[in-house]
């Protein structure tokens, strides 16, 4: 499993499109989750979650450098 990907008792994680390190059971906890290809993606909010929507690829790309 990557960084990312929901796992039995789900920890701190980072969000893909800013970086943040967020509790991933308060993501869950505030519908700031969402699934791409199979795995779960954790968001420290709204504003994240829809730019990773818009555009999944640009965020997962391996080049790709989070920053707030």
């Amino acid at each position: 499993m990557d960084q990312h990907s929901m796992s039995t008792q789900p920890g701190e994680i980072k969000d893909p499109v800013c970086g943040m390190t967020i509790d991933a059971k308060q993501a869950i906890a505030n519908s700031l989750t969402t699934e791409h290809e199979g795995t779960t993606y954790y968001f420290c909010g709204r504003g994240c979650k829809l730019e990773f929507s818009d555009d999944p690829g640009h965020y997962l790309d391996p080049s790709h450098r989070p920053s707030m």
